[in-house]
């Protein structure tokens, strides 16, 4: 059997070609509320037990979510230290480790790939990045072997135009490396990658060739005309003269990817153009609580007799919800017990001490993830998050929303600019725009795209498994 994987930063999918000829893109995980989308999270229990998807996102939240850490000193090595020229002295080195932690929750593993991030220790056991990757590919693989009742040959990886962090085209063949090792670690053997942007083109082509053949047309005979207000494959218009420029809009939850792709009449697909940045769902995520939300933990709280703010490395943290978790050490707990005594504010602190003490980031983020997601339908929406010391009820607006992100929509007006200018094409040479991605939805970027290629050359395709789809087609191809 063979496979594309859509091995996302926030999410994962599968899809293959039957026997049919359809393409199929795989529920692999029945627990979630899509189950053809598995999110992209490990979770590392201390007696070794290892759960992906929905089953680690619930099981940490049995396990963690309201207890308190038992905090003690744990040596993790030594470190050497120049004091006069020609002299070093070798000290141990210690860290505050919870000594009751029953598990580790681990997302976003697609992203240190382009870094120099080498791996962690869980539980006294070292794990290299590849082997927490290929962790989560090993069940992955088993699963989908179950659905499929073969054994899986060869597969097809997305990945991004641009890494998340990769500053040159050593950082993304390292990153890619990197993600064929760990994928050979989880017992793949046959594997290739192709640009994600590429394979939502594939997918969206594969859909509009069975348009065709619906309507009776020969698939090595067609290209395309784009009708007013398209909207789906259905609306565009068939014509066999004319080769069409289209350009896909990859955006998930790490980067953002585009490709510009010409087809022939013959059906034949030339990639003219790629571009990417490393700009996606998860910054909009830490933009609204960083903007929004701090004063809730403590922003505004002025402490002591000189009535000081609070440390800036302690509201920064508040920018990842694994940051926040690591901010649960002694000396952060006693200040905050500190400050607690003499502040303008001590509820906001009580607030903030729950957040980083007693597991509840992750749901905190959940729920802005949640607000987010409603605001591209919606003009304004509530924050509600109950937790502990956590009281919080926040409206957030679209407009408010779009002025925290405005700096990032500049960036990509201008990469997609610049992928216009190496592709030698104006925007008005672009037959259609297929966004895919669930931050495709975010309605400025709509606008935008609206805006610099007429709305009515913006399609959607299959949101969460457009790119696993291609991969999929991609796969069957010798």
């Amino acid at each position: 059997m063979k496979i594309g994987i859509d091995f996302g930063t926030t999410n994962t999918s599968v899809a293959l070609v039957d026997d049919a000829g359809q393409v199929r893109v795989l529920p692999i995980d029945a627990a979630a509320n899509s189950p053809t989308s598995m999110r992209t999270m490990l979770y590392i229990e201390r007696d070794g037990d290892i759960h992906i998807g929905a089953d680690a996102i619930h099981t940490y939240y049995a396990q963690n979510v309201g207890r308190i850490p038992r905090l003690t000193k744990q040596w993790v090595g030594e470190i050497e230290i120049v004091i006069t020229e020609g002299g070093t002295v070798v000290l141990d080195a210690f860290t505050d480790v919870d000594a009751d932690a029953p598990g580790r929750l681990l997302h976003s593993l697609k992203s240190p790939l382009a870094s120099d991030y080498a791996g962690t220790t869980i539980f006294g056991k070292y794990y290299a990045l590849e082997d927490l990757i290929a962790e989560f590919l090993r069940r992955l693989k088993q699963r989908v072997a179950g659905l499929v009742h073969e054994p899986i040959e060869s597969v097809v990886f997305g990945r991004p135009v641009n890494f998340v962090g990769a500053a040159t085209e050593a950082d993304n063949h390292r990153a890619q490396a990197r993600l064929a090792d760990a994928a050979q670690r989880a017992g793949f053997s046959n594997i290739r990658f192709e640009l994600e942007p590429i394979a939502a083109g594939l997918s969206y082509g594969q859909k509009i060739q069975d348009g065709v053949k619906d309507s009776g047309l020969e698939i090595k005979d067609w290209g395309l005309d784009i009708a007013p207000a398209a909207s789906n494959p259905q609306s565009l218009i068939p014509n066999p003269q004319k080769n069409v420029n289209f350009l896909v809009f990859d955006f998930g939850g790490g980067t953002l990817d585009v490709a510009i792709i010409q087809m022939q009449p013959n059906g034949r697909q030339t990639v003219i153009a790629t571009g990417g940045i490393g700009i996606a769902g998860d910054h909009f995520d830490q933009a609204i609580v960083r903007r929004a939300l701090s004063a809730w933990f403590g922003q505004q709280v002025r402490w002591g007799p000189q009535r000081l703010a609070l440390p800036s490395h302690m509201l920064g943290a508040l920018g990842d919800w694994q940051d926040i978790q690591a901010l649960a050490t002694p000396p952060t707990l006693a200040f905050l017990a500190q400050a607690q005594r003499d502040c303008s504010d001590p509820m906001r602190l009580f607030a903030l001490e729950d957040l980083i003490a007693k597991g509840y980031a992750y749901g905190l983020y959940a729920q802005v993830e949640r607000a987010k997601v409603a605001l591209s339908r919606e003009r304004w929406t509530c924050i509600d998050y109950e937790a502990g010391e956590i009281s919080l009820w926040q409206p957030v607006t679209r407009p408010q929303f779009e002025g925290f992100i405005a700096h990032e929509r500049r960036l990509i007006r201008d990469m997609l600019l610049q992928t216009l200018e190496r592709a030698q094409l104006s925007p008005s040479a672009i037959d259609y725009v297929v966004r895919t991605g669930g931050s495709s939805s975010i309605p400025c970027f709509i606008e935008l795209l609206s805006d610099l290629f007429g709305r009515e050359r913006v399609v959607e395709q299959d949101l969460f498994t457009g790119v696993a789809a291609g991969l999929g087609i991609r796969a069957v191809e010798s």
